[in-house]
């Protein structure tokens, strides 16, 4: 099914602010740039800008190439597969962004705030956070325990997942990204944690 014409307008709204916000970071330094010149270089109100991300830290957590949009997650998870769920979700988030984007640095381009910028990777932690929150009340329904279902869900969230990522990152993106959620998930079964 299509996406409708005026998500897809919102979608190409967010992308192009997001890019405008990237590029001026990156010239003038995240610290620097303010939420009024970011509207004003990408051509919307600075109202618009706060109806879309709710404040700077959010560029990061609604881009779907930096943090992914948590709430569309939950959509591709199966509890009965999560080890599976996370590998279909990161190749899935890097098709949609392009065979050489994750290479060419537009893929989860403000990876490098969220390392550097300590508001910025508070704001991802929190939605990681969140998701995470998410994934443990799919499992405790299934019949986990609290304890187990927290502590699996926070294994993928921060270990998988935002650990691929960031390692990714931090290896000059020379592989794909799917590659290293692959080799974080063999680091699971290898100790144990997972069946």
């Amino acid at each position: 099914m299509a996406m409708p014409l005026r998500a897809r307008n919102r979608q190409s709204a967010v992308h192009h602010i997001i890019d405008t916000a990237m590029d001026l970071f990156d010239e003038h330094g995240y610290q620097q740039v303010t939420v009024d010149q970011i509207a004003a270089a990408a051509g919307v109100s600075p109202r618009t800008f706060y109806r879309y991300f709710g404040s700077k830290e959010g560029l990061f957590t609604t881009d779907p190439y930096a943090s992914t949009d948590l709430a569309e997650v939950g959509r591709y998870l199966d509890v009965h597969d999560i080890p599976g769920s996370f590998q279909r979700l990161v190749t899935l988030i890097a098709e949609r962004s392009g065979p050489d984007a994750g290479r060419t640095g537009q893929a989860w381009r403000g990876m490098r705030y969220v390392l550097e910028e300590p508001p910025v990777r508070a704001a991802v932690y929190a939605a990681l956070e969140e998701g995470s929150r998410g994934l443990a009340d799919l499992l405790r329904a299934e019949g986990m325990t609290a304890t187990a279902a927290r502590v699996t869900a926070r294994a993928y969230w921060f270990g998988v997942y935002f650990g691929s990522l960031e390692q990714w990152h931090l290896d000059g993106r020379v592989r794909p990204l799917p590659d290293y959620v692959t080799e974080a998930l063999a680091a699971l079964r290898a100790s144990g944690a997972t069946g």
